[in-house]
């Protein structure tokens, strides 16, 4: 019997190097869940199995979906509603909790390790909290065990080795694997053959006060980009005295201890 394994997934907003600043932009599948959606594909090539993708935004959110089924993803589905618009993380690892419910039973659930916009890392942590599910971040490998899982991770130095039962939650290392490219029938053969399956929150038996941005405890006061101060010091002297003045600059500014 295979795996079933369920990817959630996020799409982000791009702007395209040389584009000028219209407001429309451009939105792609978040780099950090592609290696995610890598090792679901890998084990379902050594285990049998499904893997579907799930997410949650707007109708714009589709086009990540339909990249993750051009790169082998069995089923997709959106969760879109007006009324989710605005959800802060605790919001969205609700919906997406109440998904997974709902599609339970299932084996393994992977998230990216965080989302190239809002970078909070929150959304899987708080998913899995929220199941009651053995959870471990920034996987590089996981193997079967019989019933359980054996999986292994990098931190501070150390290769950690973790032993815990399915289902199970995970976040998946950027450094796992580089995605394979996809080819052009791939692409082809998902738009015109594959369906991505949209559910709102009457299918998910939740209020719509209870998501969006009345029900999130956290809210975003403002937004503005970061101007970059820079600068370029030149030293002057030997190279023993330019080593020292480096040395203490780096010190006094932080950047090393």
């Amino acid at each position: 019997m295979g795996l079933n394994i369920i990817a959630c997934i996020k799409s982000v907003a791009v702007k395209r190097q040389g584009e000028k600043d219209t407001g429309n932009l451009s939105y792609e599948l978040n780099p950090f869940d592609r290696p995610a959606i890598e090792m679901a594909l890998n084990l379902i090539q050594k285990y049998k199995g499904t893997l579907t993708v799930l997410s949650m935004g707007p109708e714009s959110a589709s086009y990540a979906l339909y990249q993750a089924m051009s790169m082998g993803a069995d089923r997709a589905v959106l969760i879109c509603d007006p009324a989710l618009k605005e959800s802060d993380t605790y919001i969205t690892s609700k919906v997406l909790g109440t998904a997974l419910h709902k599609m339970s039973p299932f084996d393994l659930v992977f998230f990216g390790t965080r989302t190239s916009d809002s970078d909070t890392g929150h959304v899987g942590p708080q998913t899995a909290q929220m199941l009651n599910l053995p959870f471990v971040i920034n996987i590089h490998s996981l193997e079967k065990t019989n019933k359980n899982l054996s999986v292994e991770r990098k931190a501070d130095g150390y290769k950690e080795t973790f032993d815990l039962p399915m289902p199970a939650g995970f976040t998946v290392h950027h450094n796992y694997k580089q995605p394979g490219f996809t080819r052009l029938h791939e692409i082809e053969n998902t738009f015109n053959n594959k369906k991505i399956e949209i559910w709102n929150n009457k299918k998910l038996g939740l209020k719509n006060d209870e998501t969006g941005v009345s029900a999130s405890p956290t809210k975003i006061i403002t937004l503005k980009k970061k101007k970059e101060q820079k600068s370029c010091k030149l030293i002057e002297g030997s190279l023993e005295t330019k080593a020292k003045l480096l040395s203490k600059s780096l010190i006094e500014s932080g950047l090393v201890g």
